[in-house]
């Protein structure tokens, strides 16, 4: 098996266990009795998990090396697709989102350092598209065939279970594909930091020869500012998961054409991860292309706040471009910090941690709006204006200054 094949397999069974939930939201409430902040936590807990487990991740990479890593965290989504086949009552489907959650963490903390050691820079990032694109494309499928094969069984825990059969045929091909571990590859990355460093006249710290806990980047002001700036990005996607079906069922849609539209809209996020990350390639700066992507998610929620029956498919394709560039091109831009395949990717496993807890409340907090309103306008506008600030915040990204924002010079401008 090839790496790419695998990377792409992988990211298929990322997203459904998240996606598959709002289009049956109703069937679900009505079994279960949950209210909608209850009903939120499915979507908020398993990315809080996705969030909080990265850390965790991070020590099981150490002791026992992507492949088993990987291996682990499919176990987990694999129990998690199969409990739900079975599962009737409020606290067993809790239980599935937060396994599932942990499972995408673990996976997600190790993948892109995996990327990062065996692509050249200049297919990392075309790599990392890819990823993106696969694990957006599995949310697009999780969101159209789970309420088809619900309606198609008359059971919408079937529509919740079938995932195990993608996540068991991920985990085929993962054991067959053979890759270079992070830490293979330091010596090489290290002499090409080395080289970069000396060509640009800067007094870099010295590369370990073992990569950092993600614990060490919390003394770091940009590590937390990319989680910060990942977290805000992610939380129009996880409210967008949660909430954007139950809003067209409001309008009059049915649970399966209020999925096709979640389902375009990642296919349109598929779109925006294969294409903005190729027209980036060229040059290190990404600021243009995440502008232009998140002015694409401001737009499109512009237009489902105030005429959402008028052009659903192109605003729900608007929010969908948005997010698909600014999620590659975020992965992107943390592991442009470093040229160490292992610090990169314990940068990028920081970032998704502390940014997917940030994401786990907007899902919870529109629940609640709901709850008390009735209406998810005001939720709409709040993330028009959440966009509008990181579209400011973008700009401090100067690829000129990563070496300093992440503490590898010295001089007066070392904390940025």
């Amino acid at each position: 098996m090839t790496l790419w094949l695998a990377i792409v397999a992988i990211g298929l069974t990322l997203r459904p266990t998240l996606t598959s939930i709002s289009p049956l939201l109703p069937q679900i409430r009505e079994a279960t009795g949950m209210t909608y902040p209850v009903a939120a936590l499915l979507t908020s807990l398993p990315v809080f998990a996705m969030g909080a487990g990265a850390f965790a991740a991070d020590g099981l990479a150490r002791r026992f090396g992507e492949r088993w890593g990987v291996l682990v965290g499919l176990a987990a989504l694999a129990l998690a697709c199969g409990a739900r086949f079975v599962a009737d009552d409020t606290p067993t489907l809790l239980a599935t989102a937060l396994v599932s959650g942990i499972g995408i963490a673990i996976i997600q903390a190790q993948l892109p350092g995996v990327v990062k050691a065996n692509y050249s820079a200049a297919r990392m990032t075309a790599m990392m598209g890819l990823y993106s694109a696969a694990l957006m494309g599995g949310g697009g499928l999780g969101a159209a065939a789970s309420p088809w094969v619900a309606s198609a069984t008359g059971d919408w825990r079937a529509g919740l279970g079938i995932w195990l059969g993608v996540v068991c045929a991920a985990a085929l091909v993962w054991w067959c594909t053979p890759l270079v571990p992070a830490a293979r590859s330091a010596v090489t990355t290290a002499a090409h930091l080395r080289a970069a460093c000396l060509a640009a006249s800067e007094r870099v710290a010295p590369v370990a020869g073992s990569v950092p806990s993600m614990f060490a980047l919390l003394r770091k002001r940009r590590a937390w500012t990319l989680a910060v700036y990942f977290g805000f990005i992610n939380c129009t996607y996880t409210t967008m998961v949660a909430w954007l079906p139950p809003y067209y069922q409001q309008h009059g849609l049915s649970p399966t054409r209020s999925g096709a539209l979640l389902a375009g809209m990642t296919a349109c996020q598929v779109v925006a991860a294969l294409t903005l990350p190729w027209l980036a390639r060229r040059n290190v700066d990404r600021r243009r292309w995440l502008t232009l992507a998140l002015a694409a998610t401001v737009g499109g929620l512009v237009g489902l706040s105030v005429a959402p029956d008028v052009a659903a498919w192109g605003w729900v394709g608007a929010i969908g471009f948005g997010l698909g560039g600014t999620f590659s091109l975020g992965l992107v831009l943390a592991l442009d910090h470093h040229a160490h395949p292992g610090h990169a990717a314990a940068l990028a496993a920081f970032m998704q941690g502390v940014g997917f807890c940030i994401a786990a409340l907007a899902p919870f907090a529109a629940g609640a709006v709901l709850a008390e309103t009735g209406s998810f306008i005001a939720s709409w506008i709040g993330l028009i204006l959440l966009n509008v600030a990181l579209i400011a915040l973008t700009w401090c990204f100067d690829p000129g200054g990563y070496a300093l924002a992440l503490g590898l010079s010295r001089g007066p401008l070392q904390r940025v």
